[in-house]
Formats: C-alpha cells, sequence, structure tokens
C-alpha cells in the first residue's frame, strides 16, 4: 500500500479517539473533584450487591428503545421526503439499519459514527439519495434532541416544586433553552443560505431544508409520543439500576432528570456519554436523591455499562444481505 494510502487511515486516529479520550477526561476531573468523598470499596461493594436479574431486564428495557427509534427514523423519512408509503423502504430495513448504527456507534468509538453508518446505508441501500439521506439522519437526531429538551423544560417546575435548589435549576434550563433556540434557526438557515450565490452552500440549504414539515400539529404529536415512550423506557432503565442496587430513591425525581441524563448519554463527542453522565448526575440526582457520591458513581458507571451492552447486542443486526431488504421497493426508486 503506498504512502497515500496509509495517511487517510494516520488522519483518522486521532478523530475516532477524540471521544474516548474527551469522555476519560471529563471522568478523571470529576473523580479529581470530588475524591476525598469518594469510597471506592463502597464504590465496589454497590456493584457486587447488584441484583443480576434486574441489571438484564434494565439492559432490555434500554434496548426496546430500537423499535420506537425506527418508528421515528421512517416518519422522519416520510414526512421529511415527501414520499408515499410504497415509495419508503421496509420497516424492518430501516430497524436493522437503527440497530447497526447503535453498534457502530459503540464499536467506532465516535458520537456521530451511527449517523455517518446511516446515511451510507440509506444511500447505499435505502434508495434515497445523499442529501435526502443526509437530510434525515440530521432530523432525526435534531427531532430526538427537540422533543427531550420540551420534556426538560416541562419537568423543571416539578423541580422547583420538590426542592430543587436554582444552582441546579438554572443551569438545565440554560441548556433546554438554548438548544430550542438552535432548532428554532434550523427553520431559518436554509433561507439564509440562499441568500450566498456559491454552488457548495445551496447544496448545504438544500440537507437543512424541511424541518418545519416535522412540526405540523398531527406529526409534532406522533413524534411527541415516540419521544415520551423512549423517556419512558430510560426512566425505567436507571430506576430499575438503583434498585438493583438497593438504593431507595423517589422514582419522580429521577424522572425528572431524566431529559438531561438522556442529552448527556447523547453527547456527539462523548462517548455513549462517558465522563459527563457521571458529573451530572452527581450534581442533580446524587445531591437530591440522598445518594452518597460514591453510590451515584456505582450506578452511572453501571448505565454506562448497560448503553454499552444493549448497543452491542445490536451487532447482530449487521449480518446478512442488506441489498435483500430494498427488493419490496418499486423499481424506479433503486
Amino acid at each position: 500500500m503506498s504512502e497515500a494510502e496509509h495517511a487517510p487511515a494516520r488522519g483518522r486516529t486521532p478523530y475516532q479517539l477524540l471521544s474516548v479520550l474527551l469522555s476519560l477526561v471529563l471522568l478523571a476531573a470529576g473523580i479529581a473533584v470530588v475524591y476525598r468523598r469518594i469510597d471506592w470499596r463502597n464504590v465496589a461493594e454497590v456493584w457486587t450487591k447488584l441484583d443480576p436479574g434486574l441489571v438484564a431486564l434494565a439492559v432490555a428495557v434500554y434496548w426496546a428503545q430500537c423499535p420506537w427509534n425506527t418508528l421515528r427514523l421512517e416518519r422522519v423519512i416520510r414526512w421529511a421526503t415527501g414520499r408515499a408509503a410504497s415509495e419508503m423502504p421496509r420497516f424492518g430495513f430501516l430497524f436493522r439499519l437503527t440497530c447497526s448504527a447503535g453498534f457502530v456507534a459503540v464499536a467506532a468509538p465516535v458520537g456521530l459514527a451511527g449517523d455517518v453508518a446511516k446515511i451510507a446505508a440509506l444511500r447505499m441501500f435505502g434508495t434515497l439519495s445523499l442529501t435526502d439521506a443526509a437530510r434525515c439522519a440530521l432530523f432525526d437526531r435534531v427531532i430526538g434532541v427537540q422533543w427531550l429538551c420540551v420534556a426538560g423544560l416541562v419537568s423543571l417546575p416539578f423541580q422547583v416544586a420538590a426542592g430543587v435548589p436554582p444552582h441546579i435549576v438554572v443551569p438545565q434550563l440554560m441548556v433546554f433553552a438554548g438548544l430550542v433556540a438552535a432548532v428554532a434557526v434550523l427553520l431559518i438557515l436554509p433561507r439564509m443560505l440562499s441568500l450566498i450565490r456559491i454552488a457548495f452552500v445551496a447544496k448545504a440549504a438544500r440537507i437543512f431544508a424541511g424541518y418545519d414539515r416535522l412540526l405540523l400539529p398531527g406529526r409534532s404529536l406522533v413524534l411527541m409520543a415516540i419521544a415520551s415512550v423512549n423517556i419512558l423506557l430510560s426512566w425505567a432503565t436507571l430506576y430499575l439500576l438503583l434498585r438493583a442496587a438497593g438504593l431507595t430513591v423517589n422514582p419522580w425525581l429521577v424522572a425528572a432528570f431524566i431529559p438531561l441524563l438522556q442529552l448527556v448519554n447523547g453527547l456527539p463527542f462523548l462517548y455513549l456519554g462517558w465522563g459527563g453522565r457521571e458529573i451530572v448526575m452527581a450534581t442533580t440526582l446524587g445531591t437530591m436523591g440522598s445518594l452518597t457520591v460514591s453510590e451515584t458513581l456505582a450506578v452511572s458507571i453501571a448505565w454506562g455499562a448497560v448503553l454499552i451492552v444493549s448497543s452491542a447486542l445490536n451487532g447482530a443486526f449487521l449480518i446478512g444481505n442488506w441489498r435483500m431488504d430494498a427488493r419490496s421497493l418499486p423499481e424506479s426508486r433503486r
């Protein structure tokens, strides 16, 4: 292999390690700040007491988000591209794609690798153009963030009523409101880019165009329902892990922090939320849930392990002939 062929591989290595290194830095920083409050024997004790049955159930519950994420992707593709039902990739293909993208996100390890794999598969096997594939992958991620932020904003009054102090509530308000504002920018971005008379910018504008189609009342209700189910499944997962560790925490308080924790779990520049999740759990659920730092850290790491296991199970969906999944599509769309 020539020197030129080796160069791209060398260039990718730092990028692939970036999310892992950043996660490790955040995790190390968080541990350093509260080092004297952590009793690693207590952390290990929590792990040894974990109920294997409840942990396995937590894995299954978290993985159950995959069909709902598939349904969201299917709705996004249909509404963003304006395709008829007969022109859509089969649900089975999209389910397989969603699961495989989750596995890629674990194996890469780069947060955006799953989205890149999704775009490539939709282009190669799903009969979408590259622009449509990129648009649908982008909108699928954004719509998930949007409804997490809406749920987070709705949870804030309940947090205040539960006695959560302002120094925990206000940063959440800033994060949720800031991301909702970013979604609003996405609505006007295509018009702004269209004013720039450059071919590349015009192509980029087409990728961002059409997000408002997902915000029509009926469609918003469907996407909100999907987001609600995913939040419920995430809530159940974390609560099962707390019960598996023999810890008693108000389940409604756990639910109130789930939108923020899920946002951290999905950050593309972290590896499955590692580092960031531990810091956020310690400052929210750990503070308000009467948990020690050691208990919070132990449960957070257990949740990270659940994310890895549930995503790794999706590797089975990579096996097989992908092109067979597109055979039911109209001949003109292949």
